[in-house]
């Protein structure tokens, strides 16, 4: 039997575009010295410090997709994320990547909801791999190969 290797891909979106990841890191910097210095707390300024680089943690740092037969997994310092291909509902693809859903419909809780594979220079290859494993009802009946 020929087992699928399957996919592994790291992308760092900030990378990308330096000079956004300095803005952010700017806007982290001076919005955890306002809190710091407004309320007079070490520990506040460093809340939110906290609180806004977790908010940003899939954009400061290297996610990693990991594609196999059973599942697509999401991987960064902050979190891992999994969906089964047999729960994955609707594919829906963009310039930047694919999303992954187990919501049949569009819905308000799609960005807490599935995964966003983010495309590393291997468009073709992660839409095939996605195309192969998900059901064609998940791509409302079309072909999966133009997801």
């Amino acid at each position: 039997m020929n087992e699928d290797p399957g996919l592994t891909y790291t992308i760092h979106l900030a990378r990308r575009r330096p000079t956004q990841a300095a803005a952010a890191v700017a806007v982290i910097t001076a919005a955890t010295l306002a809190a710091g210095f407004g309320f007079q707390s070490l520990l506040l300024g460093l809340l939110a410090a906290a609180l806004l680089i977790a908010s940003v943690s899939d954009y400061l740092f290297p996610l990693t997709f990991t594609l196999t037969n059973e599942a697509a997994e999401a991987r960064g310092p902050l979190h891992r994320r999994r969906l089964a291909w047999t729960n994955v509902r609707r594919v829906s693809r963009d310039d930047l990547g694919v999303k992954l859903s187990p919501l049949p419909q569009p819905s308000r809780l799609d960005a807490f909801r599935g995964i966003y594979l983010w495309f590393a220079d291997n468009a073709d290859d992660v839409t095939a791999f996605v195309a192969h494993h998900v059901k064609a009802e998940a791509a409302g009946g079309d072909d999966l190969s133009s997801v």
